[in-house]
């Protein structure tokens, strides 16, 4: 525990997949109450502007990292003599911590010794206004020098900063120009894994993720008869059809993610059906990278949608579409770190491998490649022709990815040769974790979970197995554990039923209300465990439900 004149310091925390929840508790061991105290660090991390019991500022120093300072706010303000106030934040790992176990104060501050990049907390007595600083630095630490001070670093951008044009302005008719638009990255990086992820690995003519995507996206929509949307509505989109890492969104999530779906389908939505063959993402991306425009537009005359050229330069989009072609999908490691999803795609892959259709090849002449290692993403391979574009269209259209999709478009038949096989009904997750399935009824049921001091989150993977949507689903089950007051994707219902067991009743709700035929997704729940739990590893659903009981269709 660090401790700065009267206030003493913890960290403590939580990792998980990209990102990580941060606890710090302050303890004032003075003999007077504190009306107001603030708390600094600097950090290699992006931590979110929405902190609990205190408000966040940011500064970006010249060393790379930023400092943040931390200002007691609503129920963390004052801390009374002798007590105690626990705040937290959620963040975005700038440096690889892992994707699980408990977060240490070196981990936040990208350190072995916490004391060392402590910077400073200052205190002010509720009886008096005199306010008392303490640089917290270690003799002989130097104080890095501060650049400019933003709100946050979520908002500080790669790229130029913005025109005058609105972020939110994805309407039609934009000129191009780089300064004039977002970089992924402004909403968190996910670095570490990725073959040209970062800007000086981006070669061949690969460019960053940046929302001039969105007017290639929106004039695609416009085309087929859409209305314009803005990022967040595509991001809200993925989570809902299960395309993505994590069931719930976190921080700037929607924004990320839906900037990254909105360049995909605005990459291979304009193929017509009749035309489309994997190989034609491959000649244009490279086309788009290392040769002419008009090249380009001579492709996307012969593949495309009929019309589509024509609209792109009627309503000035050229430019701005060929530029979407450019961008590099492993950018920023937001497909592995955010867009990975493991929804089924029949039976042989899942829609991470389908999103690799973008990717190519280190000589960028195949796609469907892994370019970390310059190999195909082999499990695609054996998706259909069929079901890859309506996947790709379905992100045009925000329906089902694996339905039909944008059938009003000319030239919309199925594609000579395609495959007639309907999507599998069955979800087959990569390391779904223990489970415990409903035998003999349309809905799998996978149960894993954390266990933490006290309780648990439990997350449970519900799959449609049947040929039908399935509005209004739900299940039961018997625990010993009781309901803490927080789901997503259902609604619980408890009632205590004696021998200290409670009876659940979980509903879909919200965008996990319906399931359509073949769907998978992860809802969830947090409860407080009836027993010491902290011997295992994760959750499952032996532990979950009471002896001698199982998991029921309602």
């Amino acid at each position: 525990m660090a401790s700065t004149n009267s206030l003493q310091i913890s960290i403590s925390g939580d990792r998980w997949w990209g990102g990580f929840t941060a606890e710090i508790t302050l303890t004032n061991s003075s003999t007077q109450d504190l009306a107001n105290w603030s708390y600094s660090f600097d950090s290699p991390h992006l931590i979110n502007t929405a902190p609990w019991g205190a408000e966040i500022s940011a500064v970006l120093l010249d060393n790379g990292l930023t400092r943040y300072t931390l200002t007691g706010q609503d129920w963390g303000e004052k801390i009374p003599a002798g007590e105690s106030v626990t705040i937290g934040f959620n963040g975005t790992q700038g440096t690889d911590l892992g994707n699980q176990g408990e977060l240490s104060a070196a981990m936040l501050f990208g350190s072995d010794s916490a004391e060392a990049v402590m910077s400073q907390v200052s205190e002010e007595s509720s009886e008096s206004s005199d306010t008392t600083t303490n640089p917290g630095f270690e003799p002989g630490i130097e104080t890095p020098a501060m650049t400019s001070q933003v709100t946050s670093p979520m908002e500080s951008t790669m790229a130029s900063p913005m025109s005058e044009q609105s972020v939110g302005d994805h309407g039609m008719n934009h000129g191009s120009s780089s300064g004039d638009y977002i970089d992924i990255n402004t909403w968190g990086s996910f670095h570490g894994s990725n073959h040209n992820s970062e800007h000086d690995e981006l070669v061949g003519g690969r460019t960053a993720i940046t929302t001039e995507a969105m007017l290639a996206y929106n004039g695609l929509r416009a085309f087929a008869g859409l209305d314009v949307v803005e990022i967040e509505e595509v991001g809200e989109w993925a989570f809902a059809q299960g395309l993505t890492n994590n069931s719930e969104a976190w921080g700037d999530d929607t924004k990320g993610v839906g900037l990254w779906f909105a360049m995909q389908g605005a990459k291979v939505g304009w193929i017509s059906d009749a035309s489309y063959d994997p190989q034609i993402l491959a000649d244009i991306q490279r086309t788009a990278r290392l040769g002419s425009s008009g090249e380009v537009m001579q492709m996307i005359e012969q593949f495309g949608h009929e019309g589509f050229a024509d609209h792109l330069t009627t309503n000035q989009l050229e430019e701005n579409f060929i530029n979407t072609l450019k961008m590099e999908p492993h950018y920023g490691g937001w497909m592995h770190g955010r867009t990975h999803g493991f929804r089924d795609i029949e039976g042989v892959a899942i829609a991470h491998d389908i999103h690799h259709l973008t990717v190519l090849g280190w000589d960028q002449n195949e796609p469907f490649m892994n370019d970390t290692f310059d190999w195909p993403q082999w499990p695609a391979l054996d998706v259909s022709d069929n079901t890859v574009i309506n996947y790709f269209q379905g992100i045009v259209a925000l329906g089902d990815p694996l339905s039909e999709n944008l059938e009003n478009l000319s030239g919309s038949t199925p594609s000579p040769g395609s495959s007639d096989t309907e999507p599998s009904q069955s979800s087959s997750l990569s390391d779904p974790g223990p489970s415990d399935p409903i035998t003999g009824s349309p809905l799998e049921i996978q149960v894993s979970g954390d266990l933490w001091e006290g309780g648990f989150t439990a997350s449970m993977n519900v799959t449609n197995q049947s040929e039908q949507t399935l509005d209004d689903w739900g299940v039961s089950f018997i625990s010993t554990h009781q309901f803490y007051g927080e789901s997503w994707g259902v609604d619980v219902s408890t009632q205590e039923i004696g021998d200290g067991l409670y009876s659940y009743e979980l509903t879909g709700a919200d965008w996990a209300q319906s399931l359509a035929a073949g769907q998978a997704m992860t809802v969830g729940f947090n409860a407080l465990s009836a027993e010491d739990l902290s011997g295992d590893a994760s959750l499952t659903s032996e532990l979950l439900m009471a002896p001698g009981t199982e998991l029921t269709l309602l």
